[in-house]
């Protein structure tokens, strides 16, 4: 959760134009208005508001940062940046707008840039407590928690501020200080910070459920269940990311329940966060993955792996059985419980495969950036009713490093069955409107998942194709198959975010967008291709 401000009015000498009274009371009231309006979380009506203000005085500077705000909390985040950008150029000495700015490209995920706004906030005001925190938030993001906690520890040493709504600066400090001393593995530090911020503010749900999440990890899961369950008492925040925090309660609980054993009301906890946020893709995830532990606890499956060749359809009842076969889907654990995506082999020897896909599905990457140290893989069968699709344990074997836009994990895995084969890959550049079908496993929907779009542009400095389908979160990985030549052309690695703007696309596994899209985005396979082999990957098409 990051800080805004809402400022006051501070009337410019340059209204002394009518009565200046009369001026006065009227920029006064179309204030007070706007801020109640954002205060209520009735953006729309504030950015109209501060829209007017603007039109009739465009040198407000405060009007600018406010209108920044309204279309920042409307995820319009290209406008807000161009409002904060505007309102710093009336007023270069603006720290508040600087701590805008960067929360708002904090959001666009480009770290450095916010880090640097954070760093002029604090310049500009040395006592600005809320812009140390945001910059804290900003380095854990970037996985540099000595700084994070650093800056974390400043924003603890300078005068309380209790203009946010929600929480004080030092509250949210003490909870941003837990989350970065438990991402590295310090939970008895990270837990005295969660409570040292409930301490400040008993109301600070966000606080009960991070605090939640350190005792589950320290598998004291009665301890964790009271700070779910009391999370869950207190008034709800839809201020965080990647969901409300009683969403997060909800789905937090379940895994505890889960853990216990209890996989009826773990069951209901993620029906509960579901209900809540219907595209909490985590939480749609562990529904699925207790729904399975719980059919397999009433029909035990026999001691030795029964071969799934037997389950799997005839050519002419399912033409592509042969590329579904060769798609995987990956189950990789993470705090938060189980991130789901696509797969699919490129390479095959003998007894061994590697399996391609994002580096995301396999990584905590919404908190800590760590790999999973628990992945395993199934591939596409039909098994009958009472049966279950074997599972194999795979391991990461490369992964492109966290500060590197392309967004590739490689896998490996013994022991699977001798009919899977690696896709056949493409190369060079792939036209506009060539058909295409894309292979995932949407958290919404079924695994194995084809869907039928189009190449519509092709983005040569990403070296990205931009792919007109209905995807869903759990594409990300997946094979992107021209069905024509038979060859993949791409590998998905985002969806489009309807809440953002075109040029701000995300992963399709966060869990905060959307649950579909018209669009989304695949590498180029040239660029795949280039890193499997500078990871010693030949490939043998």
């Amino acid at each position: 959760m990051r800080c805004l401000k809402i400022v006051a009015l501070f009337l410019s000498l340059s209204l002394a134009a009518t009565p200046l009274v009369a001026v006065a009371q009227s920029v006064e009231q179309l204030f007070q208005q706007g801020n109640a309006a954002q205060e209520a979380g009735n953006y729309t009506q504030a950015e109209n508001i501060w829209r007017r203000i603007i039109q009739q005085y465009p040198n407000n500077a405060n009007a600018y940062y406010n209108l920044g705000k309204a279309l920042y909390y409307q995820k319009k985040l290209e406008q807000a940046i161009a409002a904060l950008r505007k309102a710093i150029q009336l007023n270069p000495n603006y720290a508040y707008a600087y701590n805008g700015l960067g929360n708002t490209l904090s959001e666009q995920k480009k770290l450095d840039s916010a880090i640097a706004a954070y760093r002029k906030a604090i310049q500009l005001n040395p006592n600005y407590a809320k812009a140390y925190y945001n910059l804290g938030v900003a380095l854990s993001d970037q996985n540099k928690l000595d700084s994070a906690i650093a800056a974390y520890r400043k924003a603890l040493q300078l005068p309380e501020d209790t203009s946010i709504t929600f929480a004080s600066a030092h509250t949210l400090a003490y909870n941003g200080l837990g989350n970065a001393l438990s991402d590295q593995k310090k939970l008895d530090s990270a837990i005295a910070a969660y409570r040292k911020a409930i301490q400040l503010n008993p109301n600070y749900a966000g606080a009960y459920y991070n605090l939640g999440t350190a005792l589950s990890q320290q598998k004291k899961l009665d301890s964790a269940i009271a700070a779910y369950r009391k999370a869950l008492q207190l008034p709800e925040n839809n201020s965080g990311s990647p969901a409300s925090v009683h969403t997060l309660a909800h789905n937090g609980l379940g895994l505890v329940l889960e853990q216990q054993g209890k996989l009826e009301e773990a069951i209901q906890e993620y029906q509960q966060a579901i209900k809540l946020d219907p595209k909490y893709a985590t939480a749609q995830n562990n529904l699925k993955e207790a729904q399975r532990l719980l059919a397999l606890r009433k029909s035990p499956p026999p001691p030795k792996v029964e071969s799934d060749r037997q389950w799997l359809p005839t050519p002419q009842d399912e033409p592509l059985v042969g590329v579904l076969r060769s798609v995987v889907r990956v189950i990789a654990q993470i705090p938060t419980g189980n991130s789901v995506g696509a797969g699919w082999v490129v390479k095959r020897e003998g007894n061994k495969a590697w399996i391609v896909t994002n580096r995301h599905v396999v990584t905590d990457f919404e908190r800590s950036g760590r790999q999973s140290e628990k992945i395993e893989l199934e591939f596409y069968s039909e098994p009958p009713k009472g049966k279950f699709k074997p599972r194999y344990a795979a391991k990461i074997v490369n992964i492109t490093d966290t500060t590197n836009p392309l967004d590739l994990a490689l896998l490996e895995v013994t022991g699977i069955p001798d009919d899977i084969k690696h896709l056949p890959i493409a190369s060079g550049r792939v036209p506009r409107t060539t058909q295409v079908r894309v292979i995932g496993h949407p958290s919404n929907g079924a695994d194995w998942t084809v869907v039928s779009g189009e190449v519509s542009n092709f983005l040569s400095q990403d070296q990205k194709l931009q792919i007109q389908a209905t995807l869903a979160q759990g594409n990300s990985g997946g094979p992107v198959i021209d069905p024509q030549k038979q060859v993949v052309v791409g590998l998905m690695t985002q969806i489009s975010d309807p809440s953002q703007n075109f040029k701000e696309p995300v992963s399709t596994n966060q869990p905060q967008i959307s649950a579909t899209g018209g669009f989304g985005f695949a590498y180029s396979m040239d660029i795949v291709v280039e890193q499997l082999r500078s990871w010693g990957i030949s490939l043998n098409q």
